[in-house]
């Protein structure tokens, strides 16, 4: 691997170093000690430098519902639309609540009428999240034993009629 520095980031360093060592020539007496100039410059190049480094560029990519984890628990956003919180609290779900004492949440979007759409974490222990999806899957798994057998009966009405596909070939593969 090189040690050039490409030309736009040198040229950019020497520029900063430049403005830095101009700005502190005027200061170089410091109490009882004089300091020279450059040294202040490259200095105030590395603080810079480490800032740069340090920084979170705005627009990057992040996780914006990111919250650390808690052992033992599965975390889940729910919006705050009409029956939505209470619907998970009747599921289990308890809100995660902060340092200072309030829920944890957030603008997620815009909801009905105009106004900021706020989720709100909450959490389950860890066990009950596996029962459920372990449900959830049983379902879908005698869904398609009824489909592989040709015994799923087709949806009822115009719109079934023009939903459902009729004969359905499921092939499973490992390969993505």
């Amino acid at each position: 691997m090189s040690d050039r520095i490409p030309l736009n980031e040198h040229a950019q360093a020497a520029r900063t170093r430049r403005i830095a060592a101009e700005d502190l020539a005027q200061s170089q007496q410091i109490g009882d000690v004089t300091v020279d100039a450059a040294v202040l410059g490259d200095v105030a190049t590395d603080a810079l430098e480490r800032r740069r480094r340090e920084r979170r560029p705005f627009g990057s990519l992040e996780q914006k519902l990111n919250y650390p984890n808690r052992p033992g628990y599965h975390r889940h956003w729910f919006n705050d639309e009409p029956g939505r919180l209470l619907r998970a609290k009747e599921a289990g779900y308890e809100q995660v609540i902060d340092e200072k004492g309030a829920p944890v949440s957030t603008v997620v979007g815009i909801g009905r009428g105009g106004h900021p759409l706020t989720a709100y974490l909450h959490e389950i222990p860890e066990e009950w999240f596996k029962e459920d999806m372990a449900a959830q899957e049983g379902v879908v798994m005698e869904l398609r034993r009824q489909i592989e057998r040709g015994d799923y009966q087709r949806p009822s009405g115009v719109d079934g009629q023009a939903r459902y596909a009729g004969n359905i070939s499921i092939r499973e593969s490992t390969r993505r």
